[in-house]
């Protein structure tokens, strides 16, 4: 069954449930569920901050359309995080995040539901709970699979130029496993050169980079000051990838969670947080002053705020953008076309 691990974060001792695959094979990977159990890449709970009767509008990227759609059938993707191990349960990695989702929503709760000075800043419990939230979040969407499959595409191009020049053999012996040059381009050919990939981006495999990369993700966020943004009237729209790295104008390629100058959130149709550049602590009483939110902020929004939080959600979507039915003034007439595929 899937493990749940507590393992030390930045907070000084503090702990989070992480999620950890317990393998059963050497060999497991996505399994086909075309009727399969319904596996949400953005939470449920998080959508109904958009949505009316439950229902959300979803504004499709690539072509502008726009329709409605049921908080239990948007954000969803079948037998997405099923994995043969756990054959009984296709569901089984979905509901470990529970874990770490459930805190999170009860955080985000507070601060919607609370007013001015209220909620702001979070205790360090909170912030905790919030930071490991968006580091799931961050982790778990298709595009982090796809961008997986990415690097492995462009490592095994780069490696098949490598043996194009130097052989097959060489590329095996610099691997640890001589072979002589007739079999060594016999086993390349039958691997690389039938289209397989050198790591199958399975279920299993994204499972198991959530598990790695969320404690450095996590602390990579709980060192950043972090500002929460309100807003009087409703002004944000959230997306199938609703954690922000880069913003539009960026003349650079992407962000990553240590570099980004900022890294953004909306909460709801009214709130936002913004996480600042990371801190460089000089001290463990800085840290300590940090992590208490000694320098987080609380301000309000207002036409400069809701204009840049909304273009970064859309230059980082993925596919789709989701607004409330009452909101859809704040979709722009044109839409990015680089999310075409």
């Amino acid at each position: 069954m899937l493990g749940i691990s507590r393992t030390p974060c930045a907070s000084g001792g503090r702990t989070v449930g992480i999620w950890r695959p317990r393998t059963r094979s050497a060999t497991l990977d996505l399994m086909s569920h075309p009727d399969g159990d319904k596996h949400h890449f953005v939470p449920q709970s998080y959508l109904r901050r958009w949505a009316a009767a439950g229902e959300v509008r979803v504004v499709t990227i690539a072509t502008g359309r726009r329709a409605r759609g049921g908080v239990g059938v948007t954000a969803m993707k079948r037998g997405f995080y099923a994995v043969n191990s756990y054959a009984q349960d296709p569901s089984a990695v979905e509901k470990a995040f529970g874990s770490v989702e459930d805190p999170g929503k009860r955080v985000i709760d507070r601060i919607v539901n609370g007013k001015k000075g209220e909620a702001w800043p979070l205790s360090l419990d909170d912030r905790v709970a919030l930071g490991a939230y968006i580091a799931l979040q961050a982790l778990r969407g298709p595009e982090q699979r796809r961008r997986m499959q990415s690097l492995q595409d462009d490592m095994v191009e780069r490696e098949t130029r490598l043996v194009e020049e130097y052989g097959a053999g060489k590329w095996f012996a610099n691997h640890g496993m001589p072979l002589t040059d007739e079999r060594a381009r016999d086993a390349w050919d039958s691997e690389v050169g039938a289209g397989r990939s050198l790591v199958d981006i399975d279920a299993l495999y994204h499972a198991q980079r959530i598990a790695d990369g969320s404690d450095t993700a996590m602390n990579l966020f709980l060192s950043r000051y972090w500002r929460l943004v309100r807003f009087g009237t409703p002004s944000l729209i959230t997306s199938d990838v609703p954690v922000s790295l880069n913003d539009a104008h960026d003349e650079r390629g992407e962000w990553g969670f240590q570099n980004a100058p900022c890294i953004s959130l909306p909460l709801s149709r009214t709130t936002a947080l913004v996480l600042g550049a990371v801190y460089p602590s000089q001290s463990v009483g800085e840290t300590e002053a940090l992590l208490n939110g000694a320098f987080d902020s609380e301000v309000e929004g207002d036409d400069t705020w809701a204009k840049r939080l909304n273009a970064r959600t859309i230059h980082n979507a993925e596919y789709e953008l989701y607004f409330h039915p009452d909101d859809a003034a704040l979709i722009p007439s044109e839409l990015p076309t680089r999310n075409d595929s």
